[in-house]
């Protein structure tokens, strides 16, 4: 059954792929809905099936075709589309806001945002201090000598509030025996063994954000292929939009903090500095065998020069082994050169952020998420008044006449809104959004269901934007990040594309 259900996966990939030009961003979007539906389904089952089989398949083994013999399957909890698309498409529901509730709408928006940058501003300052004793790239003077005992209390305080920053910014972490099972020894595709030892880094977490299958264009030619020699069709790469390495190597006293960004699901080794690199089976095998037919070829040689004999096929033999071996050893060489060359361009081009500089722009990720949870929690609840109050923004009512929703209604009245504008099936948790919130005195909860402060008496408590956040976030910048999902759906050939163009790029 699990092998009819990654065929029926397959056939319906080569279906969307094939109509996939000339359809409408709608139709693509419910398209998109649909497959990810599918596809989280089938991980679910591969990972059933494996627990099934768990005896049979070696643990921090890899499957055919790359596929992890445990599935890193999770529900995306990150926000695809930013702020600035989030409050238009807010202002341009007729249901949500009244006229003049669209107009105050995006200064409440700004409000919110500085009451949230003053709180993750505090907790930027204190990941600073503690990372400073262990930043790798310090270039300031050393003031005072920190023992190795300050320094991993240091380490160990910095990666449990770096764990809680990354949960807010809505990452997940990669469990240990997953990460194990991407680093084991597998085949690349430049058609080397790769692995990495976990037990050489004391610290080794891995942080993913973005779990993207994109779209699959298979030309002509390679569906002919497919049918004529009746293989499978090839699986789509999966990709992580955003990667956050916490590294630390046994002998080091300093931890490295990395994020990268379209990282292949199966190449996270390339994220590491230390590796090793080995011929594949059949290239060893290929280079032994041919190593034994040479020094055959030898020794007979010297038997029959010995036994005044004049046997020219042994050496022939020799030479022409000799020429295999020496070009499955010199084949070895260039995969490997080329996957060398593949971690340097990867090391260059998608590396989005280091160290004390990743820190800023992980506290400014979690405070984006939970301005856009904010704004979405609060406008949800806000829409659960009756239809009479809407024209009265002004007015201040009991919490018994605004209505009112459970936090499992409006998480699902959320996940149904945002999966109509991306297609992406999400986990929206509206628990640290409603604590915002209520702090702020915003939302209030009475016998189980949260009601919203109208929008003019909650402007009046909010603290006073300084300046236009949301005005310095160009949509243009926005969509070419990658976030707005409603307007930016990447493909296959994307990716492929954009690989080619990396490849120009390097040391010949």
């Amino acid at each position: 059954m699990a092998a009819s259900l990654v065929r029926w996966s397959f056939k319906l990939n080569s279906l969307r792929s094939a109509a996939y030009l000339g359809e409408s961003t709608l139709t693509r979007l419910h398209k998109e809905q649909v497959w990810r539906s599918i596809s989280y389904t089938a991980c679910r089952y591969s990972q059933d099936s494996v627990a099934e089989k768990k005896d049979s398949v070696p643990e921090g083994t890899l499957q055919s075709g790359g596929a992890l013999s445990q599935e890193f399957v999770y529900r995306e909890r990150y926000i695809p589309i930013t702020r600035h698309s989030i409050i238009r498409h807010l202002i341009q529901n007729r249901d949500f806001l009244s006229d003049e509730e669209k107009k105050m709408f995006p200064d409440f928006a700004l409000a919110v945002d500085t009451a949230l940058v003053n709180k993750y501003n505090t907790i930027l300052q204190q990941l600073k201090v503690l990372f400073d004793p262990i930043n790798p790239d310090k270039d300031t003077v050393k003031t005072r000598e920190w023992t190795r005992g300050e320094k991993l209390d240091n380490e160990f305080w910095l990666l449990q509030q770096l764990e809680d920053v990354m949960d807010k910014a809505n990452f997940h972490e990669m469990p240990k025996e997953i990460v194990h099972q991407y680093l084991a020894e597998h085949e690349a595709r430049e058609g080397v063994k790769v692995s990495v030892d976990p037990s050489r880094y004391a610290v080794l977490r891995f942080w993913v954000l973005g779990h993207e299958i994109p779209e699959a264009h298979i030309p002509f030619l390679d569906r002919l292929k497919d049918r004529v020699f009746q293989r499978s069709p090839r699986k789509p790469l999966e990709y992580y939009k955003r990667v956050v390495v916490a590294i630390r190597l046994k002998k080091d006293s300093k931890l490295s903090l990395k994020a990268f960004k379209e990282v292949p699901a199966t190449r996270l080794e390339m994220l590491l500095p230390d590796g090793t690199i080995q011929m594949s089976t059949i290239d060893k095998g290929l280079l032994a065998s041919t190593a034994g037919i040479a020094l055959f070829g030898v020794l007979a040689k010297v038997v029959t020069v010995l036994a005044s004999l004049n046997v020219d096929w042994t050496l022939l033999l020799t030479v022409v082994t000799g020429v295999i071996g020496f070009r499955v050893w010199s084949q070895y060489k260039n995969r490997r050169a080329r996957y060398l060359a593949d971690i340097t361009r990867l090391l260059y081009f998608k590396n989005i952020a280091n160290n004390r500089g990743l820190l800023t722009l992980l506290v400014d990720r979690a405070e984006d998420e939970s301005l856009k949870e904010a704004l979405l929690t609060y406008a949800f609840i806000l829409n659960s008044r009756p239809a009479s109050l809407r024209n009265k923004p002004k007015s201040d009512f009991s919490p018994v006449i605004l209505g009112g929703l459970t936090a499992p209604e409006l998480n699902d009245q959320v996940e149904e809104w945002i999966e109509s504008k991306t297609g992406v099936q999400l986990e929206f948790d509206s628990s640290e959004a409603l604590t915002v919130l209520g702090d702020l005195g915003l939302v209030s909860e009475k016998n189980g269901k949260y009601h919203a402060l109208m929008l003019e008496p909650a402007m009046s408590i909010l603290p006073r934007p300084p300046d236009s956040v949301i005005g310095r976030r160009a949509k243009e910048e926005d969509i070419a990040e990658g976030y707005d999902r409603d307007e930016y759906l990447e493909t296959d050939d994307e990716y492929k594309a954009e690989e080619e163009k990396y490849r120009r790029y390097g040391w010949f």
